[in-house]
């Protein structure tokens, strides 16, 4: 459904004749409604995050039927019929090989998206989406937090497993630390070329990462301090290990963890700990949620990105 409304948007059809085509996803997860059905969610999010089957079925064993994980690629909703503040007419589709000095998918393009909004005011959003999912993924989501920043929706390049990741995971809560510090390096080096690309002021960009994602992000910054200058780490932990220098003076940081999400939420002091040691000035919000993304993650980010962006404003 993604790809048929960018080729539909793209095309020139009409409004209408989208919207008819579009079509929300249930997402289910260890919350079982009240109601017995799937719960449908706003927007696609992260149907395998950094767990197997095995793993996803201990995280529910306290629930009288815990669901299984699901293994199949999340659709993401059309931005239409979920109630985008804005409508993108334009996608540009395209492949940056980063610059490379031999290390591992070095010889591996990024795929990405850019969406332009009716109305852009400057800003950037850079969207990196959780395991399992690709670069549209988080289109509809950063279109209502951000309905007038350009967005710049990029696909991990690891496949394990049959799913798109952004580095490899050895366990549940252990990853291949060459492949993290490799791909941080290639998408640093990615973002930097894209900047300069598609004239993107790098003050006014946002990293928004989900899950797999946001972890990637947050390695960013320990690797590359100067490149992050804001961002949101929705479902995260710290990932990267050993000590780095890196200096987060000039960084602001939003993280938003789901108070049930037994996976991620334990590790979600452990990462504002580290970023805040290293100057971030970090907001720390934990909502009713599990894993999953909903309506209270759209409410908490719009209203932290306001907050910033009339903060650079005055300043």
């Amino acid at each position: 459904m993604g790809k048929r409304y960018l080729y539909a948007l793209i095309a020139g059809l009409s409004l209408v004749a989208a919207a008819q085509s579009a079509h929300a996803i249930g997402i289910a997860d260890c919350e079982k409604p009240q109601s017995g059905k799937a719960e449908v969610r706003s927007n696609a999010v992260d149907p395998t995050p950094d767990i197997d089957k095995n793993t996803a079925a201990d995280a529910c064993s306290q629930k009288s039927k815990a669901m299984p994980a699901m293994q199949i690629k999340a659709t993401p909703v059309n931005t239409l019929t979920t109630g985008g503040a804005t409508i993108l007419n334009k996608a540009i589709k395209g492949e940056i090989i980063p610059q490379s000095d031999g290390m591992l998918h070095a010889d591996l393009p990024f795929k990405y998206r850019i969406y332009r909004p009716d109305a852009p005011n400057g800003d950037t959003l850079v969207l990196l989406h959780g395991s399992g999912q690709d670069e549209t993924s988080l289109v509809s989501f950063g279109a209502k937090i951000a309905p007038n920043a350009l967005l710049l929706a990029v696909r991990g390049r690891v496949l394990q497993d049959g799913s798109n990741r952004w580095y490899r995971r050895l366990t549940p809560i252990s990853f291949d630390q060459k492949d993290i510090r490799s791909e941080a390096k290639a998408f640093a080096d990615f973002f930097k070329q894209a900047a300069l690309q598609y004239k993107i002021d790098p003050k006014r960009t946002t990293f928004l990462g989900y899950s797999n994602g946001a972890n990637l992000v947050n390695a960013v910054m320990m690797l590359y301090p100067d490149l992050v200058k804001q961002a949101v780490l929705l479902r995260s932990m710290p990932v990267l290990t050993g000590s780095t220098e890196a200096n987060l003076a000039n960084a602001r940081v939003l993280t938003v963890s789901g108070a049930t999400d037994q996976l991620y939420a334990p590790y979600a002091p452990a990462l504002e700990d580290m970023l805040r040691s290293h100057g971030a000035r970090v907001e720390a919000r934990s909502i009713k949620s599990d894993h999953g993304l909903g309506k209270e993650d759209v409410k908490v980010v719009s209203e932290w990105l306001s907050g910033m962006t009339a903060q650079l404003k005055k300043n």
